[in-house]
């Protein structure tokens, strides 16, 4: 259970830490998700923390196990962005660049 929690918690941290280095460099705006990646498979390298090895679970190379669990500390970060948006009301349109959008006008 507190292998599920240091996931949970490392992916809060680094929710926390892209909206910190958008916030300050506008030019990282654009890159977002590849920021989180990136971020997030960092944290477990430098950590050296496999989720598998907290379980027990037999994976054939330890260095792939440590791989996964980057993966899932970078899909954890979605429902930290869900549960934010849904307790601030703020609708996370700037997470992605999908291109610029207009407010449609009344004929």
């Amino acid at each position: 259970m507190y292998d599920f929690a240091i996931v949970a918690l490392m992916a809060l941290a680094v929710v926390k830490t892209v909206d910190f280095l958008t916030d300050s460099i506008p030019m990282l705006r654009t890159s977002r998700s590849l920021m989180t990646f990136a971020l997030a498979i960092g944290a477990v390298l430098v950590a050296d923390y496999s989720l598998f090895a907290g379980f027990d679970i037999a994976v054939r190379n330890a260095t792939l196990g440590i791989w996964m669990t980057g993966f899932m500390v970078a899909g954890l970060t979605v429902p930290w962005r869900a549960l934010f948006g849904w307790l601030t009301h703020d609708r996370a349109a700037s997470d992605e660049t999908l291109g610029e959008h207009r407010v449609m006008r009344a004929a």
